[in-house]
């Protein structure tokens, strides 16, 4: 059961990244997170009000919106009505209704004071494969903050004669250690049945927001850094990447999101200044919204990276800081126990370093 509610968590948020940009507003605006993808559904729109004076990652259980109607429909009519799930979640209900490229979605959102918002149309525009993917080791140490890492990099060709945008989100399961006993640290009472785990993996996922233009590099070869995967331990890292298509507005709202999150607060910089992305109340195109809305073509690949470079020294030295007392499961958050691997990944491409 705990590892069926993680894996469904996962689900809803692997994809898209929380959107908590930095706001200074005087009184809660809306704040909306939804996309649709070519990948099956379900889809998911999160609505909630942004905190007065505040960011929209201290919101309160009251500040999220439960009694919204939501729908998301194509340029050809059809629709589906997306669910309440929790925390102002609402999922799609219509499993026949997948995103498909060259076709345009919007999202329409109605609360339950009568206003109405909607998305500009999202076209889905096409995106070209992964063609690869390639790993080095970066031997940056900081110690007692992380240790040395590996970086996975995507290689793909951009499609010519066309302005194209690209966004990457990448997650996996990376191997960690610790003493495997005593039990009684972090793991439930189990009495004389307790089974400690030394050994587990645990899920990452790549939190940087990474986007490209194709601007200046019109039907040129990609090759773009997706996840650094720490080495806390020896054993096979399982990694997922995403590379979607994006359009010019998401590219440009992502964009805006870098440039006020990069902010060194000096006296030169501008004060921030509310993230509104492409959703609007229908009755007042002034009146927009806080996030984004956004439709994409997705291409996944996945990898299994087994560092066999890695020596004793190494682990003694190095990693050994990161080793903790009691069971891998329960001193680690987000892990699967000893000698699972992550479902869904007896098919992927390996790839070892010597």
């Amino acid at each position: 059961m705990k590892y069926a509610k993680f894996l469904i968590f996962l689900f809803l948020f692997s994809c898209v990244r929380v959107i908590n940009p930095p706001i200074r507003v005087t009184s809660p605006l809306l704040v909306v997170e939804g996309w649709i993808t070519t990948d099956p559904g379900p889809y998911f729109v999160r609505l909630s009000y942004s905190g007065r004076f505040a960011a929209a990652y201290q919101l309160t259980d009251k500040e999220f919106i439960s009694d919204a109607q939501v729908i998301i429909s194509d340029d050809l009519g059809d629709s589906t009505l997306c669910s309440w799930v929790s925390d102002g979640t609402y999922q799609s209900t219509d499993s026949a209704f997948t995103g498909t490229p060259g076709r345009s979605y919007r999202l329409t959102v109605r609360l339950s004071d009568g206003k109405v918002y909607t998305s500009s149309p999202e076209k889905i525009e096409p995106v070209p494969p992964i063609d690869s993917v390639s790993v080095v080791y970066d031997s940056t140490y900081i110690t007692d903050v992380r240790p040395t890492q590996l970086i996975v990099s995507v290689h793909t060709h951009d499609i010519p004669g066309t302005q194209n945008y690209y966004r990457w989100t990448a997650s996996g399961y990376i191997p960690r250690r610790s003493s495997g006993a005593p039990c009684s640290l972090g793991s439930p009472p189990c009495g004389s049945d307790c089974v400690c785990y030394a050994f587990c993996v645990q899920y990452l996922a790549e939190d940087r927001i990474n986007i490209f233009s194709d601007r200046f590099t019109d039907g040129s070869q990609i090759v773009q850094p997706v996840f650094y995967s720490p080495l806390y331990w020896k054993g096979v890292h399982f990694i997922q990447i995403n590379q979607f298509s994006i359009s010019r507005e998401a590219y440009s709202f992502w964009q805006a999101f870098l440039e006020q999150t990069n902010r060194t607060g000096s006296t030169l910089d501008p004060l921030p200044a509310p993230l509104k992305g492409n959703v609007y109340n229908a009755a007042d195109s002034g009146d927009r919204a806080l996030g984004l809305f956004s439709a994409s073509m997705v291409s996944s690949k996945k990898v299994k990276i087994t560092p066999d470079f890695l020596q004793e020294y190494y682990l003694r030295s190095i990693a050994g800081a990161y080793i903790k007392q009691g069971d891998c499961q329960y001193v680690f958050p987000n892990t699967l126990g000893d000698g699972d691997n992550p479902p869904g990944w007896e098919d992927a491409e390996s790839i070892e370093m010597k």
